[in-house]
């Protein structure tokens, strides 16, 4: 067995424990866990904060109104989403969409989310929202990180406002594009060369 197919196979085994988890109180009121979905060896991995109504029905990330919104804007930067691993800090969804307990965004990225990035182990990984932000590179707000390429732990981040944001803040939409344009010139510059 190659060292990708275990890699691949490792990946499906920690998707299976998400499925399953119990690690934490949201798991009493989740319909699906979602692990996350993408490519294996992709270059460039997205983590949101945490699943929607949309995703926790489906299983998968991104799938609802922020989804399409998010699938416009990379094919707008010439990215395409069957190339990206996508994914989120917490793995099943918090009750009325709160935001994610410090505990429960430690239990999944102490359990998933670090092993997710180390099996992917992509070039570029774009923090979408604060919460990402936060977990991932200690940031107090997204205005403090946005907008340049930031190197952590022998990776390359970008932050950016999550998709979702644009539907309570209209102004938010340029900055998301905004975003996704630092996130493209990162791939051209890091994963393309």
């Amino acid at each position: 067995m190659t060292a990708r197919s275990m890699q691949t196979r490792r990946l499906a085994e920690l998707a299976e424990q998400i499925r399953h988890c119990t690690r934490c109180p949201l798991y009493t009121a989740r319909t699906h866990a979602v692990a996350g979905d993408g490519k294996a060896t992709a270059k460039v991995m997205l983590i949101g904060e945490a699943p929607g109504r949309d995703e926790d029905l489906s299983g998968h990330p991104f799938v609802g109104a922020a989804g399409r919104f998010l699938d416009r804007v990379l094919a707008e930067h010439g990215l395409d989403r069957q190339e990206l691993f996508i994914t989120n800090i917490v793995k099943c969804r918090p009750a009325q969409n709160r935001a994610p307990h410090k505990r429960e965004r430690d239990t999944c990225v102490s359990h998933y989310l670090i092993e997710q990035i180390a099996l992917v182990d992509p070039i570029v990984i774009m923090l979408l929202g604060s919460i990402a932000a936060q977990q991932l590179l200690g940031v107090k707000s997204i205005s403090e990180a946005r907008g340049r390429l930031i190197a952590h732990d022998q990776r390359h981040y970008v932050v950016g406002y999550h998709p979702a944001a644009t539907f309570y803040r209209e102004d938010i939409a340029a900055k998301v594009n905004e975003d996704f344009a630092v996130l493209a010139r990162a791939v051209h510059e890091l994963v393309q060369r």
